[in-house]
């Protein structure tokens, strides 16, 4: 179990990424709340995808999620530098954003579903262990992006679209590697 656990930490990186950036543009609570629970549900949802359908979805549509994610990213990030000058304005995502960021950094999770099915055992309890993780640690990183708000003042925004943009050219260099 020690290893599902630090599987679910390293499943959660990208949501702590998402989330400091997040947590640089001022989200309102109800936000800092709603973002971890839907990335921790998207964490615990996807595994049991992944182990359910196993590897024929990715034979039949030739999807590749990581391409979304770039373009997720940089437009967040070219957002919020962009945008900077309203920095006192609490920003308020759609339930749909909030959505799409949450399936965005839960898109690995699917193929550890797909994965643990080598391993022979139940799936529940991993998901479990990936929600309870990745929901910490987005909150943590919202937490950690709204410090260093209070810290960076108007550098902030710009600190956290350069975040995103970061995410977004290292996806694009695993994309092409």
């Amino acid at each position: 179990m020690l290893s599902i656990f630090f599987i679910g930490l390293a499943l959660s990186m990208d949501a702590f990424s998402l989330a400091l950036g997040l947590g640089t543009s001022q989200i309102s609570k109800l936000q800092k709340i709603i973002l971890p629970l839907l990335v921790g549900i998207m964490h615990f949802i996807m595994p049991v995808l992944g182990l359910i359908i196993s590897d024929r979805l990715s034979s039949i549509f030739q999807i590749n999620f990581r391409f979304l994610v770039i373009i997720i990213f940089l437009y967040l990030g070219l957002v919020m530098i962009l945008e900077n000058k309203e920095l006192n304005k609490i920003i308020k995502y759609s339930i749909f954003n909030l959505l799409t960021l949450a399936f965005s950094v839960s898109v690995d999770s699917f193929s550890v579903g797909l994965s643990l099915k080598a391993y022979d055992i139940k799936i529940f309890m991993p998901s479990f262990i990936f929600f309870i993780c990745s929901m910490i640690i987005t909150y943590l990183g919202l937490v950690i992006g709204e410090y260093s708000t209070k810290h960076l003042k108007e550098k902030a925004p710009i600190l956290g679209g350069m975040i995103f943009i970061i995410l977004a050219i290292v996806n694009i260099i695993k994309y092409f590697v």
